[in-house]
């Protein structure tokens, strides 16, 4: 009778992890979707910079001071997917046995600084405002378009710039949901790996291989995120130190 307890507990839990990656993966490919906006934009700044600085000079420290907002939101969200990413369970002979508690301190430090998590979003994203009214200033006055600037001479990609840009300062508005997703994100992948070390509540070193299995899965959704926002707030910094 025990085991088919325990039996239907673990359908019960492999169901519910199922569906707990899931709505992790819906919420990183939202939050992904921001980042590569920003990718794209850098994209044509870094293309056309050197038209920028040869004919409008004197438009260059707006152009960077938007490039620093764009780089403070990839770097958030790049360092609040280390949250996941970071941590990895020891099977070597002799360390197995005190992974169950590592795991456990881990798991104790999160949840006691989980808003932290919240916070350095909130904190280091890009004010997404700055980079609206940099955009105004810079072509204010003017009969042309932000993206005519950088020497694009394409009228569709400039429209289609001009819409990611705007979803870029949109997402001023909807930042609340997208620390809201990281962290639901977050909390919920540590809390259903810390389940899997449990046993009728006790952790257990038997239960590492199977809680590591369902880290790995996590993991690799957040490793994707960490690396695009990672990868993009590199090229901006890159970018802003040719601009500066």
């Amino acid at each position: 009778m025990f085991v088919a307890r325990s039996s239907v507990r673990a359908a019960e839990i492999t169901k519910d992890s199922m569906g707990i990656l899931k709505d992790i993966a819906d919420n990183i490919a939202a939050v992904s979707s921001a980042i590569k906006n920003i990718k794209e934009i850098h994209a044509a700044i870094k293309e056309g910079k050197k038209y920028l600085e040869k004919t409008h000079p004197e438009v260059k420290k707006d152009v960077a001071a938007m490039c620093v907002e764009l780089q403070k939101t990839c770097d958030a969200i790049a360092k609040a997917s280390g949250v996941i990413t970071q941590f990895q369970f020891d099977a070597t002979p002799g360390s197995i046995e005190t992974q169950p508690t590592r795991f456990n301190d881990y798991f104790i430090a999160y949840k006691t600084n989980h808003h932290e998590a919240e916070n350095l979003i909130r904190s280091l994203k890009g004010h997404c405002y700055v980079i609206r009214d940099h955009a105004e200033k810079i072509s204010s006055g003017a009969n042309k378009s932000f993206w005519s600037f950088f020497g694009l001479h394409s009228a569709e990609r400039e429209a289609a710039l001009a819409a990611m840009l705007q979803r870029v300062y949109n997402d001023e508005m909807d930042m609340h949901d997208v620390v809201h997703r990281m962290a639901r994100s977050m909390h919920k992948a540590i809390e259903d790996v810390n389940a899997a070390l449990l046993t009728n509540g006790l952790m257990h070193a038997d239960n590492v291989p199977a809680a590591s299995a369902r880290l790995n899965e996590y993991r690799e959704h957040f490793r994707q995120l960490e690396s695009l926002a990672a990868d993009t707030r590199d090229k901006l910094i890159e970018t802003l130190t040719e601009l500066l």
